[in-house]
């Protein structure tokens, strides 16, 4: 099967790795370096202390047809690829996004690809341009978006390395809020803090804002389950309190973060539905004032 991942971070790298070895897949990227570096070298992925190579082409244009693209950019540089994508013929395409930004866009996208969402559980650290850190094994969970047929791309998805499963999931809803809530909760407030993930367990004050952080987040994606949500936030925070949050890092390295995506869907949620938000209003000004501040020094 063709397949193109679109975006060469660290997880279009991590998923050209692992689909790489099964199938024929090429990395779409903005940079032409890295591109040449790709298709010249491969791809080196990193986990437990060895290393390991895979053969994988690179472009920067979609000029072949794929069964399937996957799209990884974040969710800011969206608008820069929905165009690309509106000019080839129809498809399917799988969207791996952080936050839930990105869903009110695609339900006003008028495409006839067949569109599905998903999520990344995986720990990955981009290392260079052909080489990634896969720092944690999870999985990569996804859903069929409005009238996508799920058979379809359950059909073109096999033979995927143990360490790379690929899991459906029936309702994209409670798929991507669940990983929403988890984002909403660590990755704000430990850019804002300046801290590792698991100090948001052990700091008594740090803990009861996050409460407050994640009451808001379930009153408006109106989670049924809240007592279940919490624990996974502190499971995540306990698995991961060695990390930092991928805000933390866009925060530090003066580069846009993902807080439109993640705050931002869920302060225009509650704006639509006319509840207050008032920690989440206060984290998402605290990091756009951070973003500004590109030149502070940590």
């Amino acid at each position: 099967m063709k397949i193109g991942i679109i975006g060469g971070g660290s997880v279009g790298l991590l998923c050209a790795y692992y689909l790489s070895l099964h199938h024929e897949v090429t990395v779409v990227t903005r940079r032409k370096e890295q591109a040449a570096a790709i298709q010249s070298e491969g791809i080196r992925l990193y986990k437990g202390g060895k290393e390991f190579s895979a053969d994988c082409s690179a472009d920067t244009s979609i000029n072949s047809d794929f069964d399937l693209l996957v799209v990884t950019v974040k969710q800011h540089q969206l608008q820069s690829v929905f165009p690309l994508l509106e000019r080839i013929a129809k498809t399917n395409i799988l969207f791996l996004q952080n936050g839930m930004g990105h869903i009110h866009d695609l339900k006003d996208w008028r495409v006839k690809h067949s569109i599905y969402v998903g999520i990344v559980e995986h720990g990955a650290v981009r290392i260079s341009d052909t080489a990634v850190d896969h720092t944690g094994l999870g999985a990569i969970k996804w859903s069929a978006f409005d009238n996508a047929e799920p058979d379809c791309l359950n059909g073109l998805i096999q033979h995927i390395h143990a360490d790379f499963p690929i899991r459906y999931v029936t309702e994209w809803y409670r798929l991507l809020t669940g990983k929403l809530v988890v984002n909403a909760c660590i990755n704000p407030l430990t850019a804002l803090l300046q801290v590792k993930n698991g100090e948001l367990l052990t700091t008594p004050a740090y803990l009861a804002f996050m409460r407050l952080v994640f009451q808001e987040a379930c009153r408006i994606l109106r989670l049924e389950d809240k007592e279940e949500a919490w624990e996974k936030v502190r499971t995540v925070c306990g698995q991961t309190k060695e990390n930092r949050s991928s805000m933390l890092v866009d925060v530090t390295e003066g580069r846009q973060t993902e807080v439109d995506a993640i705050i931002g869907y869920l302060l225009k949620e509650a704006s639509l539905h006319g509840l207050d938000a008032v920690h989440l209003e206060f984290l998402y000004g605290s990091i756009k004032a951070l973003e500004r501040n590109t030149n502070k020094v940590f």
